[in-house]
């Protein structure tokens, strides 16, 4: 992000207190980590067979709690995936866009 340049504020002149607007990061993180955990829950499956059969090993509750967390760390993963790429991908889009607002004096500068 720092290979984009600051206009200057419309209003008072400075590119000193312009800031590039995050909206689309924003939203990204989000879409991406509700995907991602969700798409992560959905795969868990094999992780949840996979910590079933190893917990398997103290019958019953080493199923039990080996079948849940198999799940659990993969909806994790799979929500810290989805909001990384989502990050990524709205601070794209946001460079792209290039709508800058100064905090100095509110002044707005659309791409």
């Amino acid at each position: 992000m720092s290979d984009v340049e600051k206009p200057k504020c419309p209003k008072c002149g400075t590119s000193e207190y312009m800031v590039l607007e995050k909206t689309g990061k924003k939203v990204g993180t989000l879409a991406g980590t509700g995907i991602g955990a969700a798409a992560g829950y959905g795969a868990a499956t094999g992780g949840a067979a996979l910590g079933a059969s190893i917990g398997s090993v103290v019958p019953v509750v080493g199923t039990v709690f080996g079948g849940i967390l198999g799940g659990l760390l993969g909806a994790l993963v799979g929500g810290a995936a989805g909001g990384a790429a989502g990050n990524k991908l709205g601070e794209q889009l946001d460079e792209a866009k290039g709508n800058f607002r100064c905090n100095k004096c509110g002044g707005e500068i659309s791409g």
